[in-house]
């Protein structure tokens, strides 16, 4: 008898360190169990229980590396259901009333249906500029909040959902190349937290102030951790899940129009951009200086009137602008082209009359350059007068009359 205890007692403990080292799932699977056989009564309830956590340390031990709760649930069916054949196994009957099972699986397709109509949503209303239908989507994906509230950590209904252990069952066998793809592919997963956190500055810069570089880099600051943050937290709890996939979406839908705009309109935005630019009406200077007439003076900064300015291909340079008074006064006059002489004077309203008038130019210092140093300095132009008319030649005088005869 003693050698007989003392072999039960060396099988207990070396099934202990398999229970410790995956204490969350088993543990988690069988507070599922000890939830559905509650109404049993205890000592029977601690004898079901004590052979269920030994059956599940031998499964733990063969699963390995790969035990999980969703493994668990894969082999033994949900908690519920493994209880309700241990309550059979021992003679009770069934457990009167609606099983918890059953409304647990409509949690959980409630919360798959949530999730995968607020993410159409939510992309749809990205993709239509429609922030209502983005917002609907959004309150959409609270439909898993009763799965929330009820299940553990690893969402076991869900995972008990045939459809998802299908879906389970169908990825690729380790070592397979398909595997190996699908590997890589979650190894990326980091790279998409901190893009979901860069387009959550860039979506909260536009709602604040739009389009700024420096307050987009100041946020990710804060959102790129905070993406990352989730991720993790979610790897943990899968709970997050009715969180984390309608935001994704989003994420995914704002990224892939930012692309769309970057490849179709950054090409040609430098040039387009340059060429509205040079566009504006009127004449600028480094496009931050607008210049409304044109002064020409010679080398020694006497002010020069008559003066017509082209360009390199003979066309001529016009100040006017495309306001309405420049444009009254510039085609009400007779014979008024963009081909006038400078100086012109401005136009503008007369607050007085309310008229379009010409405020002729008035004095200004000017310096003009010259190829000797002294030379060079401010010269006060004065406002430019018409020149005086160049004078008459003298009339060549009457030669005397020939005389006759």
């Amino acid at each position: 008898m003693t050698g007989g205890n003392d072999d039960v007692k060396h099988s207990e403990t070396a099934s202990v360190p398999n229970v410790r080292v995956l204490a969350g799932p088993v543990e988690e699977y069988l507070a599922g169990i000890r939830s559905a056989l509650a109404d049993l009564p205890a000592p029977e309830l601690a004898d079901i229980l004590d052979d269920a956590r030994a059956h599940l340390a031998d499964l733990t031990a063969e699963l390995g590396s790969e035990a999980s709760l969703a493994a668990l649930v894969d082999r033994l069916g949900t908690p519920a259901a493994y209880a309700g054949e241990l309550r059979a196994a021992a003679g009770y009957p069934p457990a009167s009333g609606a099983p918890p099972e059953r409304s647990r699986s409509g949690a959980a397709r409630l919360a798959i249906a949530g999730l995968v109509a607020s993410t159409v949503l939510i992309m749809l209303g990205v993709a239509g500029s429609a922030p209502e239908v983005v917002l609907f989507g959004m309150l959409l994906a609270l439909a898993g909040l009763p799965l929330v509230t009820r299940d553990g950590p690893e969402l076991p209904s869900l995972t008990a959902l045939p459809a998802v252990r299908r879906l389970a069952a169908a990825m690729p066998a380790p070592g397979t190349a398909a595997r190996s793809v699908t590997d890589f592919l979650a190894a990326l997963q980091p790279a998409w937290w901190v893009a979901r956190g860069v387009v959550a500055a860039v979506l909260v810069d536009e709602i604040m102030v739009g389009a700024e570089l420096a307050l987009v880099v100041l946020l990710s600051l804060v959102t790129v951790p905070l993406s990352i943050w989730l991720g993790h937290r979610t790897r943990r709890d899968r709970r997050w899940l009715c969180a984390v996939v309608p935001l994704n979406g989003l994420a995914a839908a704002l990224l892939l129009l930012l692309l769309a705009s970057s490849a179709l309109f950054g090409s040609s935005s430098s040039s387009s951009g340059s060429v509205q630019r040079y566009q504006q009406p009127g004449l600028w200077q480094d496009m931050d200086r607008q210049i409304l007439d044109i002064r020409p003076v010679d080398a020694a900064g006497n002010p020069l009137t008559g003066v017509y300015l082209f360009d390199q291909n003979g066309r001529p340079i016009d100040t006017t602008t495309s306001s309405s008074c420049e444009d009254e006064h510039r085609f009400s006059a007779p014979g008024a082209s963009a081909a006038r002489p400078y100086p012109r004077g401005t136009v503008d309203y007369d607050p007085r009359t309310g008229d379009c008038v010409t405020i002729p130019p008035g004095p200004l210092v000017v310096a003009v350059p010259s190829e000797t140093p002294s030379a060079t300095g401010q010269v006060t132009v004065p406002p430019p007068t018409t020149p005086p008319a160049p004078p008459t030649p003298p009339t060549p005088p009457t030669a005397p009359p020939t005389p006759t005869g």
